[in-house]
């Protein structure tokens, strides 16, 4: 049986489109827009809620839950806080979070265990319930850098979070090693910066770089970098990292270079806007800041695919109750009204990081999704509000979010139980 959505309000992952739509799905595909529904189709009436793509964040660690900063200042290594199983358990509970915050998928950012990998095939089997995801591997670092502790008597016998390997060689390898285990994206650490001291720009050299970009492409996979400084964002993109971390130094030379290449940029500065807040920060973090909120309009002008995603974590547990970035149910949907403030920015620009944009990061092609659009794969939210009018709605999932359809399944469904019939003809569908 079709299910169509008749009285709607689609954001169809680039603009709000005109009137009142009808939608209808057939199993996991959407199949028209604007057409009558079948003759004995599941017919809901949204009465002018929105209905758009289900959100993806692009910068998600799906087992930082228990760590804090002041942890990870002290050395003790991250995604080591618990069991595998434990950090597994954390995973599970993020992605049923992400569910409930309307965001249907992730591309990860990092994590432990190969807990991306692993939870992907536990969804996969129907063993879980879970967002569509993109699985990456650990931080991949070199011996002595940003994130391998100077209390080198510490070092765990078996990897967290944070991995090191040196040479063309090790890396080479790894990779292959990596993407064998099912990781989809290979991350490295390229610079320090973003909320790090940075002493040292460099923490991996070019070789190495250029090494892991060729052997994941190689294998079907990405490469994506926590880079900060203008120097090495520039490496990056010339070797042909798909997707920068922070790029606190992004200028118009970097922004030309990342359109030609087609660089995907997640800019995440909910992370040091947190951090200044609190009186952590500096004047050069504040600088930096400052410097990437100004030129985000120019990327998005000049056509950077720009994401949301940002370290959302428990990373301030230990200094406030209410964590700003913890993983909790509306915390995400925050980004969407932060950049839609910026000057330059409109709300249906940033709701494209979100969707469409970020759709484009998870599948690399292989599927049509974060769009509304005939064929595309029935990944979708159901709002009461209008995103594009006021995309802080995004940021309270608990009193606006009625549904979310995780490839044309209901994961979600607080819909007004009148709402629903089976179409017949003669019944047609109310004037909007």
């Amino acid at each position: 049986m079709t299910t169509t959505f008749i009285n709607a309000r689609v954001f169809d992952g680039t603009a709000l489109l005109p009137d009142l739509q009808a939608v209808t799905l057939d199993g996991n595909r959407i199949t028209s827009l604007g057409t009558e529904p079948a003759t004995g189709s599941d017919v809901i009436d949204l009465d002018g809620m929105t209905l758009m793509p289900g959100l993806i964040t692009c910068h998600f660690h799906p087992d930082f839950y228990k760590f804090t900063l002041a942890q990870g200042m002290a050395g003790d290594p991250l995604g080591k806080e618990f069991p595998p199983g434990v950090m597994m358990a954390m995973a599970i509970r993020n992605g049923r979070v992400l569910l409930e915050s309307g965001f249907t998928g992730y591309v990860g950012a990092s994590c432990s265990n190969e807990v991306d990998a692993q939870y992907k095939i536990a969804i996969t089997e129907g063993i879980v319930e879970g967002p569509r995801l993109r699985a990456c591997s650990p931080h991949i670092g070199t011996t002595g850098d940003l994130n391998d502790s100077k209390k080198w008597w510490r070092r765990q016998e078996t990897p967290g979070t944070d991995v090191f390997f040196d040479g063309p060689l090790e890396m080479r390898k790894i990779v292959r090693e990596y993407t064998r285990r099912g990781a989809q994206t290979i991350k490295i650490f390229a610079s320090q910066g973003h909320g790090f001291p940075n002493r040292v720009s460099r923490n991996m050299d070019r070789d190495e770089i250029e090494t892991i970009v060729n052997a994941a492409h190689g294998r079907g996979a990405k490469v994506r970098a926590h880079v900060s400084d203008k120097a090495m964002i520039m490496e990056c993109i010339e070797l042909g990292v798909d997707i920068l971390d922070h790029g606190d130094e992004i200028d118009a030379e970097a922004i030309d270079a990342m359109v030609e290449k087609g660089t995907f940029w997640v800019p995440s500065l909910i992370y040091p806007k947190c951090l200044l807040q609190l009186g952590w920060g500096d004047a050069e973090m504040q600088r930096l800041y400052d410097h990437v909120r100004d030129v985000l309009p120019a990327a998005q002008k000049a056509g950077v695919r720009m994401l949301v995603g940002d370290d959302y974590s428990g990373v301030f547990r230990e200094v406030i109750e209410d964590d700003p970035l913890d993983h909790q149910v509306g915390n995400y949907g925050r980004e969407f009204g932060y950049y839609a403030a910026v000057p330059g920015l409109s709300a249906e620009q940033v709701l494209a990081w979100g969707t469409k944009n970020a759709a484009e990061a998870l599948l690399d092609g292989e599927d049509t999704l974060g769009v509304v659009a005939t064929g595309a794969l029935a990944d979708l939210i159901v709002v009461d509000g209008d995103p594009v009018a006021d995309p802080t709605v995004l940021a309270r999932p608990q009193e606006a979010l009625k549904a979310v359809i995780r490839d044309g399944t209901f994961v979600i469904d607080d819909l007004p139980p009148g709402s629903r019939h089976t179409y017949q003809p003669q019944q047609g569908i109310r004037a909007a």
